[in-house]
């Protein structure tokens, strides 16, 4: 998959639209709930930034480091998606809380991912990797790729509402489509090798999304936070944007191993997910 017109124009184009579906839920008001629930924002954040990213080293460290250790600390370094919104809708959790995470942990984290990777490629890879995250370059990719489309789907939600709501509902099918094409072509083009690595990957992937989880929601318990934030806060850190840590392995260091975590988690999360949403719902019905 490396350097073809797929990976460095498809791929990223595709990211795009899948973004502006994310920008089109949202409104300049998400934004100002950080004031509103500055606790959950605040122990969020800062799982999504430190803690996660800390754990992938961890788990990094004991699967025996090498490319499959740089691919889950890339794992863990990525923001959230619209994903995590919907769980937390399914999941009567507080979705004001998630959408404020999602947005913060994806404009933060252009700049925190491009170091905890390259910080993962020298621990784990070495000094003499050829492969480096370029910092600048990343900035760009990603302002390109996330922060303009968002923009240009909360400004669609603004002028154009109704064309907004029709719009949505069919970029979260897309996005779902396109990951799942993703992973296939993977496995395609590396058939010869993905037997080994994902023998390799799927267990430390499995203890990334379930410590995250346990993450999540032992912090928002012992940090005070109700039940429904606290079940925010799990989803948060526990559901990934694969699809952008598939593209910057691909598209950016040119690399498939290192994209299998993400493809790998993209799809174990999901079970994660339902656990959750079902729990979530459980919880909201007896209060009723």
């Amino acid at each position: 998959m490396e350097g073809s017109a797929l990976t460095q124009i498809g791929l990223p184009l595709a990211l795009f639209i899948i973004m502006v579906g994310m920008g089109v839920s949202l409104t300049v008001a998400d934004f100002r709930r950080v004031a509103e629930q500055p606790k959950g924002v605040a122990v969020g954040t800062a799982l999504q930034l430190f803690g996660i990213p800390a754990l992938g080293f961890a788990i990094g460290y004991f699967a025996g480091g090498g490319m499959l250790a740089v691919g889950l600390v890339l794992v863990a370094a990525l923001p959230g998606g619209t994903t995590s919104n919907v769980i937390c809708y399914l999941a009567r959790a507080n979705l004001a809380l998630s959408i404020t995470l999602t947005v913060i942990a994806s404009l933060v984290t252009i700049l925190t991912l491009p170091v905890y990777v390259n910080w993962a490629l020298q621990a784990f890879v070495g000094e003499g990797t050829e492969l480096h995250l370029s910092t600048v370059k990343t900035l760009i990719t990603l302002m390109v790729i996330v922060v303009i489309p968002v923009g240009l789907g909360m400004l669609l939600k603004r002028i154009k509402p109704n064309a907004a709501t029709r719009v949505e509902p069919i970029i979260n099918v897309f996005s779902i489509v396109v990951l799942i094409s993703i992973i296939v072509a993977i496995l395609v083009v590396e058939r010869d090798n993905v037997g080994s690595w994902m023998q390799a990957a799927w267990l430390p992937v499995l203890a990334l999304n379930l410590g995250a989880l346990a993450i999540g929601l032992i912090a928002g318990k012992l940090s005070g936070l109700v039940t429904a934030d606290t079940l925010t806060t799990a989803v948060e850190v526990s559901i990934k944007n694969t699809t952008l840590g598939i593209t910057i392995a691909v598209s950016l260091l040119g690399s498939s191993e290192l994209a299998l975590p993400s493809a790998v988690y993209g799809l174990m999360m999901y079970a994660s997910a339902v656990a959750l949403a079902v729990y979530g719902r459980r919880v909201a019905a007896r209060k009723y």
